[in-house]
């Protein structure tokens, strides 16, 4: 085995259902997805600021299953994700918007909201949303928490 294959080794392979929630539980959902696949992060002020690391989701295979009630819009000039923040603890567990630029409508789940999930070896993306061109910046790879440290 290789240090690239230990890299990876923690990530599930191919597509598999996830379970996914808020902070404080209100907002659950679960999404079939390929974590191995990689995922992103984009350096415009809302994501930076929000620390948003997330994975893209097919249409169809992303599933609400609770707290429609609580989402609201708090971003409403963010043409990016529409009214998916928990009004109860804030927290933005996915993503949904429509963006020509990025294949069109999309969900997004934010991988660090993802239950049980280790993310040790996961590729991430970093894209250019900043100057709206969503060019990519290069990639990196997840690395193992920190001995004591809460895991992304």
């Amino acid at each position: 085995m290789t240090a690239t294959d230990q890299t990876f080794s923690s990530l599930p392979k191919g597509k598999q259902t996830f379970k996914g929630s808020c902070h404080c539980g209100a907002v659950r959902y679960e999404a079939d997805l390929d974590l191995g696949g990689g995922s992103t992060r984009c350096n415009c002020t809302f994501c930076a600021k929000l620390g948003a690391w997330m994975a893209q989701v097919q249409v169809g295979d992303f599933r609400l299953l609770s707290g429609a009630e609580q989402l609201f819009d708090a971003h409403p000039n963010n043409p990016m994700v529409e009214g998916t923040t928990c009004r109860s603890c804030g927290i933005m567990a996915f993503g949904h918007g429509n963006v020509p630029e990025m294949g069109g409508e999309y969900y997004q789940v934010n991988v660090r909201c993802l239950d049980g999930v280790d993310v040790t070896g996961m590729s991430v993306l970093h894209l250019d949303g900043l100057h709206d061109t969503w060019a990519p910046l290069g990639t990196t790879v997840a690395a193992p928490p920190v001995p004591g440290a809460r895991p992304e």
